[in-house]
């Protein structure tokens, strides 16, 4: 019943027609992928820790921004509504790539985090951000952030924000595109039609 009402919320922000409807029905979903979470949490309880596997945007606790054609919309994800239940209970982890060339991820520029972060050895770290404690707040705010993906408008490199967004980074060398999925190249062939 409670999937049945969550997805008649949906449908019914997908037929008004409205400025806002974009931002609606990300807010909508992901309020809804976090009411699901929460009932598995409940669910395993007194079994173990839940893991969830997501993109950073959705696991993140503060608000998403994303560009949209030539809107920029934003909204509280998953990570956000978790936080605010779970408390410190919640703990998220956000990755973070070096390169990917399959993605259209280049090199990163001097001074970003990923620069920072991939110049200790590798190939992967576990870097705990501590809330941005004990962290420069000036020099963190005024880090560069790096390019975006060429071919992966789902990419979103890390911010000053991260710090607070994540409680950890898993930082990676490189990664190759094998999801499993079409390919990068289907999708932008797809959305230029």
């Amino acid at each position: 019943a409670v999937m049945a009402r969550q997805l008649l919320n949906y449908h019914a922000e997908l037929a008004r027609t409205s400025s806002q409807r974009m931002v609606r029905l990300l807010g909508i979903r992901d309020a809804m992928m976090a009411e699901n979470l929460v009932y598995i949490v409940s669910r395993e309880q007194g079994r173990g820790n839940v893991l969830v596997f997501a993109h950073n945007s959705h696991l993140k606790r503060g608000k998403v921004q994303w560009q949209w054609g030539n809107e920029t919309v934003i909204w509280w994800p998953v990570g956000s509504h978790l936080h605010e239940m779970f408390g410190r209970r919640y703990v998220v982890i956000g990755s973070a790539v070096g390169t990917s060339p399959a993605n259209g991820i280049g090199q990163p520029e001097a001074g970003t985090l990923e620069a920072r972060f991939t110049s200790a050895p590798g190939p992967v770290r576990f870097i705990p951000t501590h809330q941005g404690q004990g962290l420069p707040a000036e020099e963190i705010a005024a880090l560069p952030i790096r390019s975006g993906s060429k071919k992966n408008g789902s990419y979103e490199p890390l911010s000053a924000q991260s710090f607070t967004d994540f409680d950890w980074f898993a930082v990676l060398d490189t990664t190759a595109y094998n999801r499993g999925g079409p390919s990068i190249e289907y999708w932008s062939a797809s959305s230029e039609q």
